[in-house]
């Protein structure tokens, strides 16, 4: 799944010093790449499927389980040692290395991908175009991955203003949320995949 709030802290410390424009730029560049990895996927995950001989069941499996164990890892994370007393995010050591990088050379890595566009929207995208084979529902589906792209884009690009509204607070909060819609999506997904395989065995058996 894309969540471009989630990556508003790490494009605010890789982009920390840049000027506006290289910051729009950047920005712009990430929301491309998304788009560019997702629309690459629904074209030519039929072919990726049928190539390995991977089932969708076992897609939405492996993806459940993704979704399950990134969501479990951001909801069990004890943040409180992240901020200082006056409950402002502390500056760690690996955050200032990476506000040294070019921010030119990081709209595609770590942005683009794996941030924006990964493994867990990947699968999503993967799942969808073998639910959904037809030419007029993969193009609604390519529809809504340039205004996913789109859309993280404009969040990006707001990235500082938007912080400052939020906060480090807020936005700890906002991610505990979407943690745990994300770990309920991983259970469907894994239900969905599970039960067609339990049909199966039973009308075998």
């Amino acid at each position: 799944m894309v969540n471009p709030l989630a990556v508003v802290p790490s494009f605010i410390a890789l982009t920390d010093g840049a000027s506006r424009s290289t910051r729009a730029s950047v920005a712009f560049a990430a929301g491309v790449a998304c788009t560019a990895m997702l629309a690459t996927f629904l074209l030519a995950g039929n072919y990726v499927f049928q190539f390995f001989g991977i089932t969708v069941p076992a897609f939405q499996i492996m993806g459940g389980i993704l979704f399950l164990a990134n969501a479990l890892r951001t909801l069990i994370a004890d943040d409180r040692r992240a901020f200082n007393a006056g409950g402002e995010k502390r500056m760690e050591d690996h955050d200032v290395v990476k506000a040294e990088i070019d921010p030119s050379s990081i709209a595609i890595v770590p942005l683009a991908i794996p941030m924006l566009s990964g493994p867990g929207a990947i699968t999503s995208v993967m799942v969808l175009v073998n639910l959904y084979p037809h030419f007029d529902q993969k193009m609604a589906v390519m529809v809504a991955i340039f205004v996913v792209g789109a859309i993280s884009y404009l969040v990006l690009l707001g990235a500082l203003p938007l912080s400052r509204m939020v906060g480090p607070r807020g936005a700890a909060v906002f991610a505990k949320i979407m943690a745990l819609l994300l770990g309920a999506i991983g259970v469907q997904f894994i239900i969905n995949g599970v039960a067609p395989v339990i049909v199966d065995i039973m009308k075998s058996g």
